[in-house]
């Protein structure tokens, strides 16, 4: 069969292969070419290392049987000896574009590569072709290459993720923030194990207030993906790996530390700006995973003099904020200097006085917020709540004096190699962000540390600070607004139109271009056959010849027309070969020139009409045997492809063998 359809139907039924591999996991799976379109998108926003699922090895797998199936090509057909140091280029730079230069840091790989060409083309092919060895060339490519490495830049690796936008989907995952009560009151239940070092164990960070509760974030991409958080990591930061074995723990939050970037299940999608780590279905009793991530930890000395952004606007949102609490936060941070001191008296004041109670009523509403801080002794929840009111109030008051805050839900496990987290480590913290150091966390609950800057700073900032226990009057909260009468439209029923006229465009253009290929190569031998009829009997000849090429009997090249048409026992064979070689090899009638006569008026000589009258003689002559020519060629062409089997005859008129022929 032809080359060029063999590798043809190779490539269509690879990426049939893996269309079948990757359609189980695609968002649109009767969308064969959106499938596919999808294969690299998909890789570059994977976590890191990805984890081996079918749908991630597709596109390394068509990537190497493509390369690999153009150098063999390449070899057989033209014996190139670049074809496969090209293949191997671009595998390697497909894989340092991929993992961003860490799959070769120091270079070792490619220096391999090299000394094996080097060997190849400079020691091997001269003792093959029978020269002498020349020792010192195959240091020449290699101090061409340190050049290189010497002179080129060395900045950060470049990241092709960045030109890829992660997928995002709206989960929609309830706060875990009202559970902090139930699991409080579970006791010694076990709810999930950590193995790794001892760190706080981050389950979501909450952003979104709205006065009645907090958010949490409903937009989720795969982790992995190259998305910067809305407010940059600090330059200070600890990188851990845990592993978790989830016990009792309902839900789809995945317990982590810090923001993770690798985890080892698939399905996990997080949300670049807070880190929370959320998993598509259910956690089941069993569940084990590794994750790492990375925390801020600035030093006590980064703190003192940190200042905050003012167009972190998500992180200072309070609508219809009391007065009371506003004026509340105004009059504890009063004597502070720089936004660390602020935090610090806040957390000082959200402590005094108040006492953690599991049993306290739940909510973090500005209702339940001025009950806990400012209600009188007795009333239910005064005074008095979980971790939940303690974090709260602190990220409300701090959000009220200009500080970017968040309120994060986890747990607090005991020390130990390996911690067992039950129900009564679950707690709560507030977040404050400061430029350049990151989230800080803070410790509003007394007796339980969430991290941050250490006590002996904290003290030194309150012995300055003139403590102020405000006692403000109780305002009445104004009622909320009702919700709009008039709710956006969804654009679902346009995105389903859209997505539907692109289904078809897809299956348009996927079968437009085999159609495509085909009429181009059927005219390209449309045009050679017109060329060759306008050769004469010679041009018929070689038609035959690529009928021959065609039927898989090409004959060797140094057998003569009248052999070749007698070994295939066809009368107008037999006879075109007589014509072709006499149109090729027989002496041509001498063509005498006009004469010119002296004088105008003068008519040439009789000779020299018959002359003309010769030479046209032998063009009609010629005309005509190139028309009976073509005939003989044409039925020796049907008798050729009558013999053939039924698949060379489908590809007859496309195959592009004969064009490639001289």
């Amino acid at each position: 069969m032809p080359a060029g359809l063999v590798a043809f139907s190779l490539v269509v039924l690879a990426l049939v292969g893996g269309y079948w591999v990757a359609r189980d996991s695609a968002i649109d799976s009767a969308d064969p070419p959106a499938v596919l379109l999808d294969l690299v998108p998909r890789l570059l926003t994977a976590a890191r290392p990805a984890p081996a699922t079918p749908e991630l090895l597709v596109p390394g797998a068509l990537l190497v049987f493509g390369v690999s199936l153009v150098v063999g090509l390449a070899v057989v057909r033209g014996r190139s000896l670049v074809a496969p140091v090209v293949g191997a280029a671009v595998l390697y730079t497909c894989t340092a574009l991929l993992t961003a230069g860490r799959a070769d840091r120091h270079g070792l790989v490619a220096v391999g590569l090299i000394a094996l060409v080097a060997v190849g083309w400079l020691l091997v092919d001269r003792l093959e072709a029978g020269g002498r060895v020349l020792l010192g060339l195959p240091a020449v490519p290699v101090a061409v290459v340190a050049a290189l490495a010497v002179v080129l830049p060395a900045g950060d690796a470049f990241e092709p993720r960045e030109l890829v936008e992660p997928p995002v989907s709206d989960l929609g995952v309830a706060s875990p923030l009202p559970q902090l009560a139930s699991w409080a009151n579970l006791g010694d239940i076990e709810l999930f194990r950590v193995r790794g070092p001892e760190r706080a164990v981050r389950l979501v960070a909450l952003s979104d207030y709205s006065g009645a509760a907090w958010r949490a974030a409903s937009l989720y991409g795969p982790i992995g993906a190259v998305a910067e958080p809305d407010l940059p990591p600090g330059a200070r930061v600890d990188e851990a790996e845990v592993e978790i074995i989830v016990g009792e723990l309902g839900g789809r939050w995945l317990p982590t530390v810090g923001r993770p970037t690798a985890v080892t299940l698939d399905g996990a999608m997080v949300d670049p700006d807070s880190g929370s780590l959320v998993l598509r279905t259910e956690l089941t009793p069993g569940l084990s995973y590794r994750v790492r991530g990375v925390l801020d930890v600035p030093d006590d000395a980064d703190l003192l003099d940190a200042t905050v952004p003012t167009t972190a606007d998500r992180y200072l949102e309070l609508p219809g904020l009391p007065y009371s609490l506003a004026e509340y936060a105004r009059q504890i941070v009063q004597n502070a200097r720089t936004p660390y001191e602020r935090a610090v008296a806040i957390e000082q004041v959200v402590k005094q006085g108040r006492t953690p109670d599991a049993q306290a009523p739940v909510g973090s509403s500005y209702a339940r917020l001025e009950r806990f801080l400012f209600g009188n002794p007795g009333e239910p929840g005064a005074n008095a709540g979980t971790a939940e009111q303690f974090a709260s109030a602190f990220a409300v008051l701090g959000r009220a004096v200009g500080l970017p805050t968040r309120v994060v839900v986890g747990f607090q496990p005991a020390a130990g190699e390996e911690r067992v987290v039950r129900g009564s480590d679950a707690t709560a913290w507030p977040e404050v962000y400061f430029a350049g150091w990151g989230w800080v966390p803070f410790d509003p609950v007394a007796g339980v540390s969430s991290g941050g800057s250490s006590a002996a700073q904290k003290r030194e900032v309150l012995d300055r600070l003139a403590s102020v226990t405000a006692t403000p009057t109780s305002t009445p909260l104004s009622a909320p607004p009702p919700p709009p009468l008039v709710t956006p439209s969804s654009p679902v029923a346009a995105q389903a139109t859209s997505a539907g006229s692109q289904r078809w465009i897809g299956y348009a253009v996927l079968g437009a271009v085999p159609v495509l290929v085909l009429a181009v190569l059927g005219l390209a031998r449309l045009v050679r056959r017109r060329r060759l009829r306008a050769a004469g009997a010679t041009g018929a000849w070689a038609y035959v010849l690529d009928g021959l090429l065609l039927a898989g009997r090409t004959p060797p090249a140094n057998r003569t027309a009248p052999d070749v048409a007698a070994e295939l026992g066809s009368a107008p064979a037999v006879e075109l070969a007589r014509l072709a070689e006499y149109a090729a090899f027989a002496p041509r009638h001498p063509q005498r020139p006009m004469a010119t006569a002296p004088n105008v008026g003068v008519r040439p000589s009789s000779p020299t009409h018959g002359g003309a009258d010769h030479a046209g003689q032998h063009t009609a002559s010629g005309s005509g045997e190139g028309e009976s020519a073509w005939r003989l060629a044409r039925q020796v062409r049907v008798g050729l492809r009558h013999g053939v089997r039924w698949y060379r005859r489908m590809f007859w008129a496309v195959d592009p063998r004969p064009l490639w022929r001289r």
